[in-house]
């Protein structure tokens, strides 16, 4: 390898190799390196790498992260949910902020103290066929298709047409984003039509748009502009667009803004109301009895043809993708398609970008969960047009970032759990708990060579679960129906399900032996395994919807597409229903027994 090309990278922080999971070592491809020393316009040895895990565990006096007062030695449970899959008989197709806090009520009756929801990122308006709640346009603005016409200070009446629309796609058992789509737009920009002048001319949306700045302006420039480009053909993502409207600050774009002022007025207002709403949910969830209220998801990155990466392309760089190297989970590695935050600009602007981000994200919430937390201390990030296989790690400031983080948290009095499952760097578990940012304790992800997990050895500072929604809920593990969807997907052959089932029947015999015999069905096995939960020593432990209903179906099968609905799934029980469902009960029951408020 280039040695002076090798020093160079390192001095950045780009790591010129790395260890597998088997302590392999393996060296980037010198082309990989040319590439990100190109992107991040490296010319010289910085004075210093970014710190990494070392640096980190050597601080002496660790800002902390916030944890309220009731938690410090006790411990409190909730409820997660996908918002799409809620429904209810005021739904348009869709669950928005009235389904969630209605769910919010519920789970409060029920003795919860928070509501963990799906990441709540603006994806694109333009496109509503992208749905992936994790691939969004820009994660410091919210998705409109979650407002709630009823809500508006100035009424709405549904025409006859519309009602019998919402009632069409309120039957289906996979939400319709589509069609939804179409419904609430109508409805919004009549609303906006008919009250729009009297919103922007308050003094809340004045301050609204004070502190949501130049970022926010460009967030609603870039939404109009993609509608105007998607009506001449092209697509919904900047790349698409003819060359003159790519670059944020050209006189293209400057022209687009100075005749198109209704239009760019129109995606503030959805913003603007999208902002109140939520912190109606909030207050609304805290006014039920929820110590925590709302628990959100901030995705690991943006979309590369997003508001995010069109607007500000310093900051997050639409030339990178962010993945993972092979392992024994993908030989050939992952790409996840999203664009990540620019260390280079992290460290000059000493992590402020990742601070406004997690600030805006958790604005009307009381937890917030970062995906991928180890996108603290690095990604592997992968250039435009390579292969998964030719990415390199790349540190971040991390010492830097998790004092902004720490701050953020203390600000906003926001709990914060960290995601750091998959292949995580030797010390980083110690370093977020050191600084009482939470670990995830998923049990799927503890057995131990075919013994079942012992939840009660767990970490005090950690959040205890099932599984998410990436993996098998409880009961299709339990009944063996993820196996048969594998097979159906073409991910196993007959005779590798076969195995599989063999292996499962066993995982449930060594699960009984640990339960003392109980699971004679699945609803008193999950019922069994969330006591487990509930007893550990976990200050936060969660209850997936789709576990307290024993459903089967996961949300999100990762690598999938149109092979499978991901995201699409509607609960089978409506939000009417819930409260006097069985199994919901039960389950809730178990928590509410052991973790009282």
């Amino acid at each position: 390898m280039n040695k002076t090309l090798a020093e160079l990278c390192t001095s950045h922080g780009v790591e010129p190799t790395y260890e597998d999971v088997d302590q392999r070592e393996h060296s980037i491809p010198e082309s990989t390196l040319e590439a990100l020393v190109d992107i991040f316009g490296i010319s010289k040895p910085a004075d210093r790498p970014p710190d990494g895990i070392p640096e980190a565990l050597a601080e002496p006096a660790p800002p902390q992260c916030y944890v309220p007062p009731f938690l410090k030695q006790g411990r409190a449970w909730g409820v997660t949910c996908q918002v799409p899959a809620l429904k209810s008989q005021e739904s348009l197709g869709m669950g928005d902020f009235r389904d969630l806090a209605s769910f919010c009520g519920l789970a409060a009756a029920e003795g919860a103290d928070f509501v963990g929801v799906n990441p709540l990122h603006a994806l694109f308006w333009s496109d509503p066929g992208r749905i992936s709640p994790f691939s969004p346009s820009n994660r410091r603005f919210l998705n409109p298709l979650y407002l709630v016409p009823g809500w508006f200070e100035c009424g709405w009446e549904f025409s006859p047409q519309q009602r019998a629309e919402a009632e069409r796609l309120n039957a289906g058992e996979l939400v319709n984003f589509a069609a939804a789509a179409q419904l609430k737009k109508a409805i919004l920009r009549a609303l906006f039509a008919h009250h729009g002048k009297i919103d922007l001319s308050s003094a809340a949306y004045e301050e609204f748009r004070r502190q949501g700045g130049e970022p926010l302006t460009a967030h609603a420039t870039f939404e109009a502009l993609s509608e105007e480009m998607t009506k001449r053909g092209f697509g919904a993502g900047w790349p698409s667009w003819p060359e003159e409207f790519q670059d944020h600050g050209s006189e293209a774009v400057q022209a687009f803004v100075r005749e198109n002022q209704d239009a760019i007025s129109f995606h503030l207002w959805l913003q603007f109301h999208a902002d109140r709403q939520l912190a109606r949910v909030q207050k609304m969830a805290l006014d039920a009895g929820m110590r925590i209220g709302l628990y959100v998801d901030y995705a690991v990155g943006a979309a590369p043809d997003g508001s995010a990466a069109w607007s500000d392309p310093a900051n997050t760089v639409p030339d990178l993708s962010v993945g993972a190297p092979p392992d024994t989970f993908s030989a050939t590695g992952q790409d996840w398609g999203l664009a990540p935050l620019s260390p280079v600009e992290m460290a000059e602007h000493h992590g402020k970008p990742i601070a406004d981000a997690l600030g805006a994200a958790v604005r009307h919430a009381g937890a917030i969960r970062i995906d991928h937390a180890m996108s603290l201390g690095r990604l592997w990030l992968i250039p435009r047009g390579r292969s998964a296989m030719e990415g390199a790690y790349v540190r971040y400031p991390l010492t830097t970032l998790l004092r902004r983080v720490a701050e953020v948290s203390q600000e906003t009095q926001s709990l914060v759990i960290g995601e750091d499952l998959g292949t995580v760097p030797e010390g980083f578990r110690e370093v977020i708990m050191d600084r009482e940012l939470h670990s995830y304790k998923v049990w799927f992800f503890e057995w131990d060579d075919g013994d079942p997990p012992e939840p009660a050895q767990w970490a005090k500072t950690a959040i205890a679960c099932i599984g998410t929604h990436d993996t098998n809920t409880f009961a299709g593990w339990w009944t063996g129906d993820a196996i048969d969807l594998q097979l159906t997907l073409g991910r196993l052959s007959r005779e590798g399900a076969a195995k599989g089932q063999i292996e499962r029947n066993a995982e449930r015999a060594a699960l009984r032996r640990r339960l003392g015999g109980k699971g004679a069905d699945v609803e008193s096995a999950s019922l069994a395994v969330h006591r487990q939960l509930a007893n550990s020593p976990c200050r936060l432990a969660a209850l997936q919807i789709e576990d307290a209903l024993c459903l089967t179906n996961q949300v999100n099968v990762p690598g999938t597409l149109d092979e499978y609905p991901n995201w699409r799934r509607r609960l089978p029980v409506p939000l009417e229903r819930l409260g006097r469902h069985r199994s919901f009960n039960r389950h809730c029951a178990v928590f509410r027994a052991r973790r009282p408020r």
